[in-house]
């Protein structure tokens, strides 16, 4: 069984933080990355893009050399995309409503 690229690439980004994170100094790195959160968050933008149209062009075996398949992409996409957002929703609705003060095993 062949691991997923996405998978390989995710182990290889976080293996790569913990060993900037143990050889470098801590404040250092924050700092970096407080001033370069922009281009940070736009990378990290591109790359999920990236990766969910990669998904989507391999489940629904897409055609990008036609406009039609431009078009059938992007339908698919935010309809995809509304989902995850509802689905989002849902969750945080869920965890506000629970009793978070409350012991589940209390006798008393």
């Amino acid at each position: 069984m062949a691991f997923p690229l996405w998978l390989i690439l995710a182990a290889l980004i976080i293996l790569a933080f913990v060993i900037i994170f143990k050889s470098v100094n801590q404040v250092y790195i924050l700092s970096l990355i407080k001033k370069h959160f922009f281009w940070i968050f736009f990378i990290a933008i591109i790359v999920f893009v990236a990766i969910s149209l990669t998904h989507i062009h391999a489940a629904y075996d897409l055609d990008f050399s036609t406009w039609e398949g431009f078009v059938a992409a992007g339908k698919i996409y935010f309809a995809w995309l509304k989902t995850v957002f509802i689905n989002l929703g849902k969750v945080t609705g869920y965890a506000v409503q629970q009793d978070w003060f409350t012991p589940a095993n209390s006798t008393g």
